[in-house]
């Protein structure tokens, strides 16, 4: 590593906690200081950008630097992954890619580092793995969602006049948390920046983007308060395969990994959301996890259902 000035204006532009900074910048100036630090940083940067490999090919090197250094394995991870989002700015615009969607493709890294913070106390990551399609040009943040260039994952589908069968091109979606609300207006401006970005690959008809999400659920129609703007992002869904789990894996992403495996009395009832679920699973109900289908013609959504009739086809 030179110098992290990129790795600053990140920070500075997206608006990294102070706290964070002065951890971030701290673990970047040991690395510089240190002759064995840097050499083992410039063999990450080498394996995860040049050659494309993920973090478990290298996890011994992290662990190194991180225990070399004194600093933690999750801020050292962070601390790569930004620095390599210098190069992929180079990338964007050797690509033509709009700039606007290189800073909201980013914001992963600010997005993850608050759960990080959230569940661990330290800024950084600890899902390292989740990042690489960014750096690969498959997976972009486009308002308020992230598009990835995924493969349908069900045997057959046709509605709306769209035909797929297993393994044809889809979109994937993510739905970032941090990141604002999911009222209409919000949604419908990033199915439409999405559409736009992605019209080549669908020749001009329909987009279809399809998510697995706990999100989608649809049994968080019932769980969730009327007003809940995640109810109506659900209606513009619809799902093709719903599975209800015994062990709820996604409980962290409400209540926290301190809190995910705690008794139903025990879980923190401090936001909207974890007195819903709480309320659920005092019922004794389940949770799931659902794969569902969105299809855009580029001003409707082709999918969305009101209330009523999703729950009269799904039963829900």
């Amino acid at each position: 590593m030179k110098n992290y000035d990129h790795a600053l204006l990140v920070m500075e532009k997206q608006d990294y906690p102070a706290e964070a900074r002065e951890v971030i910048i701290r673990t970047e100036e040991k690395i510089l200081a240190d002759e064995k630090a840097n050499k083992i940083y410039e063999s990450m940067y080498r394996a995860y950008w040049l050659k494309k490999k993920n973090f478990d090919r290298f996890s011994d090197k992290v662990k190194a630097l991180a225990e070399l250094i004194g600093e933690h394995e999750h801020t050292v991870k962070l601390v790569l992954l930004i620095n390599c989002t210098k190069p992929l700015l180079a990338l964007y615009k050797k690509e033509g890619i709009s700039e606007d969607i290189y800073w909201n493709t980013i914001i992963d890294l600010k997005v993850k580092m608050l759960e990080c913070i959230e569940n661990y106390g330290v800024p950084g990551t600890f899902v390292e793995g989740w990042f690489i399609q960014f750096y690969t040009l498959r997976r972009f943040g486009i308002g308020r969602f992230q598009y990835e260039l995924a493969d349908f994952c069900e045997d057959y589908y046709e509605e709306h006049g769209i035909v797929l069968k297993d393994s044809e091109f889809v979109l994937g979606m993510h739905i970032p948390s941090h990141l604002g609300s999911l009222d209409e207006e919000t949604r419908m401006d990033s199915y439409k920046k999405a559409y736009e970005f992605f019209k080549d690959k669908f020749n001009g008809g329909p987009m279809v983007v399809c998510c697995g999400s706990w999100l989608l659920y649809p049994d968080n129609l019932n769980i969730l308060p009327e007003k809940s703007k995640v109810r109506e992002f659900i209606l513009d869904y619809e799902p093709l395969d719903i599975t209800r789990t015994y062990d709820f894996g996604d409980a962290w992403r409400i209540y926290g990994v301190e809190n995910e495996h705690k008794r139903v009395h025990e879980l923190p009832r401090n936001t909207s959301m974890q007195r819903a679920f709480a309320e659920w699973f005092e019922q004794g109900k389940k949770c799931g996890h659902a794969y569902c289908i969105l299809i855009f013609d580029g001003e409707k959504l082709l999918t969305r259902n009101t209330r009523e009739e999703f729950k009269e086809k799904f039963g829900y």
